[in-house]
């Protein structure tokens, strides 16, 4: 029997571990990348007109997997930079070109997520004004 609680308070360790990890580099990227910040600002805004909207079940699961994949990427951005930094004393070509990769694919995830937005909120939108006026 001790084994057993021994073995899951272990795991218990383990999972509450991971998630501290994981909140503590949350904090780290939102203080060292202020594109999270804008981001925020945005999803707090989309977040507030789907609601207005009433999207429905299917448009919210895009919206948020929209932005956990911007957010995600966004995270393996700024990862990724600062691993560069950390190998990279000096200026070198190979790690601005990396860097500039990984931040092409994060304006490029962007402009994608932008995309979607108006299409998911655009005609709802132009409706609901309509709607409003008459």
């Amino acid at each position: 029997m001790a084994g057993k609680n021994g073995k899951k308070s272990r795991v218990g360790t383990r999972v509450k571990n991971k998630f501290g990890n994981a909140a503590r580099g949350i904090i780290t990227a939102f203080k060292e990348e202020s594109t999270l910040l804008v981001y925020l600002i945005a999803i707090f805004l989309c977040v507030g007109l789907g609601i207005w909207l009433k999207l429905s079940t299917v448009e919210w699961s895009i919206v948020l997997l929209t932005i956990g994949v911007l957010l995600g990427f966004e995270f393996v951005n700024t990862s990724v930079e600062n691993f560069v930094d950390l190998l990279s004393f000096e200026y070198n070509i190979q790690a601005k070109k990396i860097k500039d990769i990984c931040a092409a694919a994060s304006i490029l995830n962007a402009v994608i997520a932008v995309g979607i937005g108006f299409l998911i909120y655009l005609e709802k939108f132009i409706n609901t004004i309509i709607s409003l006026v008459q």
